[in-house]
């Protein structure tokens, strides 16, 4: 059985990532729509192939999983399958507050899940679904701004919290936080602030020129040795990270040259391009990184079945947020970073290319967009269990470096 898994970040009030909502699609080289398996098949297939096939902690290593449940899994109470600690049970906008769901959901409260209402618009036969909810989701594209405060309204008497989903822009983000909103889901997080500055910050710079260092191919191995270990931040960061369960090291490595020796340099590239792109956007959401990481090391593993070279598919990946870290226009974050080949600069700026082909394929998976990600490379050997595979080796990547 063919099926893809994504997912998109749920983020509170500080930008910390709160857990993930799971996006699913099944039988796409079919050409099968989604929408015509019904909710059970999908939810279902989803923990199946999630929880079983997958295991959850590729998915959210540290957060929440939402995952939608239809009226009949409610009350066939399929929840109990999955533990509490780990997921969000999300109740479809559909589904009545009959007797036999009330029940269900009051069972569910009592053995500790947390229990949310999808895409819910208040109605008064829903009053009793409400008093057990824990968080309401409101649209922020299906409401207007008149009518999303008037939902809030309503909710202030009762012990739950709001959670903004397809919050687009900084400006839906700010209203929502201005409204008291808890939780925000959507591509805000991603998109530039174009403040009226033009020129990057020295500490910035510093940073920048380092990485320039880094992705010198002539660059040698006592040369980030000596970058790596005249910075504290760096120093400590790297020997967590090869000490860690990751590499699932007999014995401690306690110097820089070992650990350089360990993990050799092109992955010592990868890993200071991390480093370095998280000092950058220190004032950013964690999230933010943790994506730029993740579409890095999947664009590197997706790069041979796009006939492109794998160092720059990394390169292209890391970068393709860097307009949202630095809050500048990607032209003028560009123009700090001649090392970058002129193909990869052309798609990053929005021009095609086979660079452009490749992003545009991760990013419509991100997105949970896969039919048109299925379109890009439906004439290529790539399939969907190794895009599945890809994508989670590369989560489990970002969140080596991370949890260090």
């Amino acid at each position: 059985m063919e099926f893809l898994v994504g997912r998109q970040a749920i983020l509170d009030r500080n930008c910390h990532t709160f857990g993930y909502e799971l996006l699913y699609r099944e039988n796409v080289k079919n050409n099968t729509s989604f929408s015509a398996l019904d909710g059970n098949t999908v939810t279902n297939r989803v923990i199946i192939n999630t929880f079983l096939n997958l295991g959850i902690d590729r998915i959210a290593k540290n957060g929440r999983v939402f995952i939608n449940f239809t009226r009949d899994l409610i009350v066939q109470r399929l929840y109990e399958a999955l533990p509490k600690d780990k997921i969000v049970v999300e109740i479809l906008e559909d589904v009545m507050a009959e007797e036999e769901v009330i029940e269900a959901v009051k069972d569910a409260k009592k053995q500790g899940y947390t229990i949310a209402l999808d895409d819910f618009v208040f109605m008064e036969h829903l009053e009793k679904l409400v008093a057990l909810a824990d968080i309401i989701k409101i649209d922020f594209l299906e409401l207007s701004r008149e009518e999303i405060k008037k939902q809030v309204e309503i909710y202030k008497k009762y012990d739950l919290k709001l959670l903004a989903e397809k919050v687009e822009d900084e400006d839906m983000f700010k209203f929502a936080l201005d409204l008291g909103f808890n939780y925000f889901q959507g591509y805000f997080f991603q998109k530039p602030v174009i403040e009226a500055k033009t020129d990057i910050a020295p500490y910035q710079m510093s940073i920048l020129k380092a990485m320039a260092i880094v992705n010198n191919p002539e660059s040698e191995p006592e040369e980030l040795i000596k970058i790596i270990s005249g910075d504290i931040y760096l120093h400590t960061k790297i020997l967590a990270f090869v000490n860690s369960p990751f590499f699932g090291l007999k014995h401690k490595i306690n110097t820089i040259k070992a650990a350089v020796g360990i993990l050799g340099l092109r992955r010592v590239k990868e890993w200071l391009n991390i480093m370095y792109v998280s000092k950058l956007s220190e004032e950013k959401p964690e999230e933010l990184i943790i994506l730029s990481s993740v579409r890095a090391k999947l664009a590197s593993f997706l790069a041979p079945y796009f006939s492109l070279d794998e160092d720059n598919a990394y390169l292209l990946g890391m970068f393709s947020l860097m307009d949202s870290i630095l809050n500048l226009p990607m032209e003028v974050v560009l123009k700090e970073f001649d090392y970058l080949s002129e193909e990869l600069k052309a798609a990053l700026t929005g021009r095609e290319n086979k660079y452009k082909k490749l992003l545009d394929f991760i990013k419509m998976f991100e997105f949970g967009d896969f039919d048109r990600a299925y379109e890009i490379v439906k004439n290529t050997s790539l399939n969907i269990e190794q895009v599945n595979d890809y994508y989670f080796k590369s989560i489990e990547f970002a969140d080596s470096i991370y949890s260090t």
